[in-house]
């Protein structure tokens, strides 16, 4: 029987490893962290639990609701309707903001609707198709809401000038409303739920760590700690940094696609010259556990004003069981350039940040830090990724090698599709 072997234990690769057994197939499933889960881990401290980043569910798919039957948590997750604010020029207005101007100072408002209506009007006389994200945001909600929110949200969040970034990824996730719905929005009038997130699950008590757990008890233990030192095609060999060799016949991998042509001792030239076109951002993400009451109702919130060096605040305890009795949880991302050292002051900056914003009352509340850092947290979408994702994908299907999931296949994803991402390389393996 063939030896598949799937490197990463997070939903991606664990979701292989389900499916394939459910086709009768065994894998080995190698992981570096001691925990399975990927970026979808939960942390334990002083009776916290924070997740890494904002992790929730959301599903469209009615064989994903089935999935967490099979597994046997979906009693255990709560169905929430999705509270989201943008922080603006003092104020909190509802996301998206494209439908949610009227709590606004009337001078933004009237910027959002004017160059609304002025792109609305140029659409019609123009067949000229946007070249890059920041064309495709004027040319769909005008001046207006691109300086307001839009630019200085994804140069934030990209560390990256919004002209440099394709629409490759807009899809499903930037809400596209038309004229009316706009007008209603400035208005306080517009009602239906818009977008992917519109709803989520979450667990009612614990942490994300449950979904990732819940897999991983179905088969056999992933080994923990086997950190992967280097990978050869030829040899269809993975070295350990324990020394350890793992020949296999199968190879899913599911870890960051920079890192795995960075460990391929015989990746080919032009491999090796893809891999250095692909660019992406680290998030520090600074979780607090917080003496007192939640200080706002929201799950989370978009913050795109450049003072601030965090670009979104969650606040995990609004909707989860997360924190100790009279506590709360925060949870603050701040995007820098993949590789990037850390600056100092950050964190005292973000303290700073949450109080001008009315999320803190004292520093003095903080009653627990944990502080992690994810590199790399979010693929930049430039005009060389296309080519240089192609690149390395047809080198290493040519090695029998099958990239699954987000990171392997360098792409923004949610965490469902992660899911199915798995399923798929797995009945492809199965045949």
């Amino acid at each position: 029987m063939r030896r598949v072997v799937i490197i990463g234990a997070g939903l991606t690769g664990l979701s292989a490893a389900y499916h394939l057994r459910q086709l009768r197939v065994e894998a080995d499933v190698l992981e570096r962290e001691t925990r399975p889960g990927g970026a979808c881990r939960t942390t334990s401290r002083n009776g916290f639990h924070f997740d890494l980043t904002g992790h929730l569910l959301h599903l469209a798919r009615p064989e994903s609701q089935k999935l967490l039957r099979e597994i046997g948590i979906r009693n255990a997750l709560r169905s929430h309707r999705r509270r989201a604010g943008i922080a603006l020029a003092g104020c909190v207005t509802p996301y998206p903001i494209q439908i949610n101007t009227y709590r606004l100072p009337r001078e933004i408002r009237r910027d959002c609707l004017l160059g609304f209506i002025e792109a609305h009007l140029g659409k019609a006389d123009s067949d000229t198709q946007p070249r890059n994200f920041l064309e495709w945001v004027l040319s769909r909600f005008g001046d207006g809401f691109a300086r307001h929110f839009f630019i200085p949200y994804n140069r934030k969040l990209y560390c990256t000038d919004p002209a440099e970034l394709t629409t490759e990824w807009v899809g499903r996730y930037v809400p596209r409303p038309d004229l009316a719905d706009v007008v209603d929005g400035s208005l306080g009038l517009y009602r239906k739920r818009v977008g992917y997130n519109a709803t989520f699950l979450y667990p009612r008590e614990g942490g994300i760590q449950l979904l990732a757990d819940a897999i991983a008890a179905t088969f056999p233990p992933v080994r923990l700690s086997c950190a992967v030192r280097s990978l050869h095609l030829g040899a269809k060999e993975a070295v350990l940094e324990s020394g350890e060799v793992v020949p296999w016949d199968a190879l899913v991998m599911t870890a960051p696609l920079s890192h795995l042509a960075a460990m391929t001792a015989d990746l080919p030239a032009a491999g090796r010259a893809a891999a250095a076109r692909l660019r992406a951002v680290a998030v520090v993400n600074l979780n607090l556990g917080v003496r007192g009451p939640a200080p706002r109702r929201e799950h989370w919130l978009y913050v795109p004003e450049e003072r601030f060096p965090f670009y979104r605040v969650g606040i995990p305890s609004n909707h989860g069981a997360v924190a100790p009795p009279g506590c709360h949880t925060l949870s603050v991302e701040v995007s820098l350039p993949a590789g990037a050292a850390t600056a100092s002051g950050l964190r005292e900056r973000c303290l700073e940040g949450l109080m001008e914003l009315g999320l803190l009352r004292d520093a003095a509340d903080v009653v627990t830090v944990d502080e992690v850092h994810l590199d790399p947290a979010y693929v930049i979408f430039d005009a060389a990724r296309p080519e240089a994702v192609s690149t390395l994908r047809d080198a290493y299907r040519a090695a029998g090698v099958a990239l699954a999931g987000r990171w392997a296949e360098w792409k923004y994803s949610t965490m469902e599709d992660a899911l199915w991402d798995g399923a798929t390389v797995a009945r492809r393996l199965a045949g």
